[in-house]
């Protein structure tokens, strides 16, 4: 099918024929010329006309509804490009309610709800006024009517057309799409009210007999309070003042518990009535839990508030009673019935919706959301009422203690799905445990822990007593499970309990002997005391008890003792991190159990699965070489030995590859040099990541740049020829100028120190064009990373090989552009600050990449004043200057430059650089004689130690006592020392420029009258104070 067919009913038709058929081309040729018709007017309300044709088969109509779903999201807006017209707009709009609201298919119709919804968040209330008032209209007239299959289906409809209306203004975050909304929400509110009580009425008098018409009155009901709940939330600024709402709150408090009952009373097998009612409830949790949170003081203040709360609670001891009872069956071997699994997932969920509501009560008290909005003495008034209602009405001393207890003795309890996860899939049960924490709003023993946790916190004073009271009794219980949910309430409380409870002579008198308990079930408490002992071990473990935490862990990671099942070993594994990655570990009071604890980390990797797990393990590890810095050498060959199986187990998965990389690089630097005898793996590991086609660097680059550049600065010299086969592979790097670009210039600037040879010979080519392909076009930092390496590569081509190899960087610096686009710079700066007044310009340099670029001049400068011109020759010829104008427009801005440089370092280095151009004998240089004079003079000033030395001679970059010495370390420090700004005395510098230039320049009285004789008198006098002369 081409572009070029024209666009009729009939065409459409065929087209969304082959879009559906199961021939690939077919769908592919329909789908491009579909996307070609999406520009011709006329196409939309084509698709929407194939839609409400019902004579045309159902599977046509879904692919045109489905298109013009996608058309309206992508062309609606009156900003979109190739935006719908107006007309056809009116066209489409006119027909979406009252065209479907006897539609048979709700799977259509659902699809039509969508579309409304869409469009009416868009155009309401300009373009769309009576959106709101033809859907109330209609609702209220079905409602009205006699129950009829038309009637029911007319009222169906358009409540879901309502809700996802609602659903689409109440996402709104403009505060003109809220104001809408609270606009028309009461007469709304009303109408749906009324449906919603009378509909109720309907059904629940024929609850249980499972009659049709009791279903769709349900699904009427569950679609208003869908739309009610949302509207509360959305719809009222204050849904406490608006007497609707209190008199429809009022209704639901009493009726969800009605509904709650009646779900016990029929039977299991129930069907769709059972799953409606049990919708019902649920929804209507749903909107005391959206109150408790986004409107928390008309939560507090509704009536019947408290009361609710106090029934929630009363199903969530019941349930947690249950979860116990079922868990000591199946502890015992009967797993029990699973009939009632839905009614006791039914009865989890609203458990939860207590807990939440809980939560958000603690919330409001404890840590109310803060906001800047303007609130006027009414609304501090319903806050601090509120508040004082859940401080002393809710949260009691009695309550807080007895929610403590059924969380700690109910829901601590492992239930029996936990139990049957653990025995079936160890791997994968232990793994969803390590990470159930975070989706605490949706899962139960998570959102009990959470609860635990606040109350915890805010009532101390009140749980620290009954909590260590329960902790006492249970020591000597022989009950696993519930020692199991006491061992959590001590783990979870350890910041609060530490002043009461003795932790050491706890883990030595008690933790101790139960891990060694030879009995069923001891399995569990095993995994929960390497949990508790995780938890305390950053709180209040003294340093002596260090060595028996260590020992209990070695004791649960031993694989021969029957009871140390895959759970067991896997949570010791995962809480040995805590007892490594805290403030007091001590490295030798470790030492002796590294090499076992090794031993059976690296055996559980062998012995687990899941990608996950391994990562896991493998993150364990890496910390431990971490905090053993370079201890970890005697152990290091058994970890890297393991290291390349699991990369090609692995496949494609890029997250493991990762964590092995991460780990290599904690090895890498633990290790510094000793590392070199591991680059027959390290390296075709980097190059694999980050080498360009492999299909992996996207995903390993930045593990394998951090590898990498551990690697090299771990590297001693002289370099290995495989080290330095893999720097090629820096410069697509650089070019691709992406976030990590600063850490591949760190790596060619380490590679530059490491082999500044084989760099300049092999490298300076493609590095000089990268760095000029980035050159002003990066952040100031980024740009004096550049330029440091330049001047490294410049001292060092002239330590090498002197005239002849600086004339090589001299030409691949200009051949590049690299020294070209430094100069415009520096020269578009220069005209910029000719200009003045109106017709002012703003220089184009940053002034610290004006001072990158003077630094690298400076090092040229040093390196040689012959080949510096040379190059200021070279360019001049480029530009159409001589050195003359070349160098009387770059000396000008320097001079004025200078005393925006602030690093003295940096300002040494530019100081000694001018002074030497006087061994030119230029006029160009002898006519700033007054220029040098004062940079001479302040310069000096500010280096002249107590002894009139320098200062910089003996000051060097301060060093980080705690920073590890690697190779590298050694580079850089040896490079700071051989620096003429660190090994030059700038005074002895300059008096000997300046006796030289004198002599060369026919002697002291001559060069005075020549050139002296320009200066002015108060800076001749200035410098003469200084003695140089």
């Amino acid at each position: 099918m081409s572009s070029g067919v024209p666009l009729t009913s009939e065409n459409l038709f065929e087209v969304l024929q082959a879009a559906t058929s199961q021939s690939q081309e077919l769908v592919q040729n329909a789908s491009s010329q579909l996307k070609s018709w999406e520009l011709v007017p006329g196409y939309w309300g084509m698709l929407q006309d194939m839609f409400l044709n019902r004579s045309l088969p159902v599977v046509i109509r879904w692919m045109s509804v489905i298109t013009l779903k996608q058309g309206v999201d992508k062309y609606w807006r009156k900003a979109a490009t190739n935006a719908m017209h107006k007309e056809e707009k009116s066209y489409i709009r006119a027909r979406l309610i009252s065209a479907i609201l006897d539609e048979p298919s709700s799977q259509l119709a659902a699809q039509n709800a969508v579309i409304v919804g869409k469009v009416a968040r868009l155009e309401y209330p300009l373009e769309w006024p009576d959106v709101f008032t033809e859907l109330t209209t209609v609702i209220r007239d079905s409602s009205a009517a006699p129950l009829t299959e038309t009637t029911t289906l007319r009222l169906t409809h358009s409540l879901s057309i309502l809700l996802h209306v609602v659903k689409e203004l109440a996402t709104g975050r403009l505060v003109r799409t809220k104001a809408v909304l609270q606009s028309v929400t009461p007469e709304v509110f009303r109408v749906l009210g009324g449906v919603y009580v009378k509909h109720v009425e309907l059904w629940h008098a024929q609850l249980g007999g499972g009659q049709q018409t009791s279903v769709e009155m349900m699904t009427i009901t569950l679609l208003c309070l869908k739309i009610l709940r949302r509207l509360i939330i959305a719809g009222y600024e204050f849904p406490n003042r608006a007497p609707e709402v209190q008199e429809l709150w009022q209704i639901l408090y009493g009726q969800v518990w009605v509904l709650f009952h009646a779900e016990s009373q029929l039977p299991v097998s129930g069907g769709e009535e059972l799953a409606l009612l049990r919708k019902h409830v649920v929804n209507m949790g749903k909107l005391f839990l959206d109150a408790s949170t986004s409107h928390s003081a008309a939560f507090a203040l509704f009536p019947g508030t408290l009361p609710l709360l106090g029934k929630y609670w009363e199903v969530v001891a019941a349930h947690g009673e249950t979860l116990v009872e079922r868990s000591k069956e199946n502890l015992n071997g009967n797993e029990g019935s699973s009939g009632e699994e839905d009614r006791r997932n039914f009865r989890e969920k609203v458990a939860l919706h207590g807990m939440l509501l809980f939560r958000s009560c603690a919330k409001m008290i404890f840590n109310p959301v803060a906001t800047f909005k303007y609130r006027h003495k009414a609304e501090k008034d319903e806050n601090r009422e509120a508040t004082e209602i859940f401080k002393t009405q809710l949260f009691t001393p009695q309550t807080v203690t007895h929610c403590m207890e059924v969380l700690v003795t109910k829901y601590f309890v492992l239930c029996p799905s936990d139990l049957e996860g653990w025995s079936e899939n160890p791997e994968t049960w232990s793994e969803h445990w390590e990470n159930a924490t975070e989706s605490w709003e949706f899962v139960i023993r998570p959102c009990a822990e959470k609860l635990f946790m606040d109350l915890v916190t805010n009532y101390k004073s009140i749980l620290a007593e009954p909590l260590m009271r329960v902790f006492n009794n249970s020591i000597s219980s022989t009950d696993v499970l519930a020692k199991d949910a006491i061992y959590t309430a001590v783990g979870l409380a350890a910041p609060v309990l530490h002043p009461s409870l003795d932790f050491d002579g706890f883990l030595h008198n008690t933790l101790v002997n139960e891990i060694q308990v030879q009995q069923q079930g001891y399995n569990i408490l095993r995994r929960r005391i390497a949990i508790l002992i995780g938890q305390w071990v950053s709180v209040n473990v003294s340093a002596e008890s260090r060595t028996t935490v260590y020992k209990v862990t070695q004791h649960l990671l031993n694989r021969d003792d029957p009871y140390n099942d895959l759970v067991v070993r896997l949570t010791a594994a995962r809480c040995l991190k805590s007892s490594v990655n805290e403030w007091e570990f001590k490295v030798d009071s470790f030492l002796p159990y590294v090499d076992d604890l090794f031993g059976k980390l690296m055996g559980l990797i062998d012995e687990v699965e899941e990608t996950e797990t391994r990562m896991s393990l493998l993150e364990v590890i890496g910390l431990i070489v971490e905090r053993l810095e370079h201890h970890i050498a005697p152990y290091a060959e058994a970890i890297v030995r393991i290291l390349p199986p699991l990369w090609e187990q692995t496949g494609e998965e890029h997250l493991f590859k990762q964590a092995i990389l991460t780990i290599l690089t904690k090895l890498v630097s633990a290790m510094k040099d000793r590392s070199l005898e591991y680059h027959n793996i390290v390296l075709p590991l980097i190059k694999y990541s980050v080498e360009p086609g492999s299909g992996m660097q996207v995903y390993l680059l930045e593990d394998a740049l951090d590898l990498w550049e551990a690697t090299i600065r771990s590297a001693p010299s002289p370099a290995s020829p495989e080290l330095i086969d893999l720097a090629p592979l820096l410069i697509p790097c650089v070019e691709n100028g992406t976030m990590t670009l600063r850490k591949v210039l760190d790596i060619l600037e380490s590679y530059v120190l490491l082999a500044p040879r084989e760099m300049i010979e092999n490298l300076r080519s493609q590095m000089f064009a990268a760095f000029a392909s980035l050159l002003g076009t990066l952040k100031p930092e980024y740009n004096s990373i550049i330029t440091h390496v330049v001047e490294i590569i410049i001292r060092a081509a002239e330590t090498l090989g002197g005239e002849q190899a600086l004339s090589v960087v001299g030409h691949e610096l200009i051949g590049s552009g690299f020294l070209l686009t430094a100069l415009e710079g520096i020269h578009a700066s220069y005209q910029a600050h000719q200009t003045t007044g109106p017709n002012r310009v703003h220089p184009p340099l940053d002034t610290v990449v004006m001072t990158d670029y003077l630094g690298v001049l400076s090092r040229m400068v040093l390196a040689s004043t012959g080949w510096f011109v040379e190059n200021m020759r070279v360019f001049g010829e480029r530009k159409g200057m001589g050195v003359e104008q070349v160098m009387g427009w770059l000396l000008e801005e320097w001079f004025d430059h200078f005393s925006n440089i602030g690093n003295p370092k940096a300002r040494k280095l530019n100081c000694m650089a001018l002074t030497k151009l006087l061994e030119t004998n230029e006029g160009w240089v002898l006519r700033r004689l007054q220029d040098l004079m004062v940079v001479w003079t302040d310069l000096v000033n500010e280096h002249l130690d107590n002894e009139g030395g320098d200062a910089l001679i003996y000051w060097v970059q301060p060093e980080d006592e705690n920073a590890p010495v690697t190779p590298e370390s050694s580079r850089r420090k040896a490079l700071t020392q051989s620096d003429p700004v660190h090994a030059v005395n700038v005074v002895e510098f300059i008096k000997h420029h300046l006796a030289k230039v004198q002599g060369e320049n026919g002697g002291p009285g001559r060069f005075r009258e020549d050139w002296v004789v320009n200066v002015d008198k108060y800076v001749l006098e200035g410098f003469a104070k200084l003695g140089v002369i």
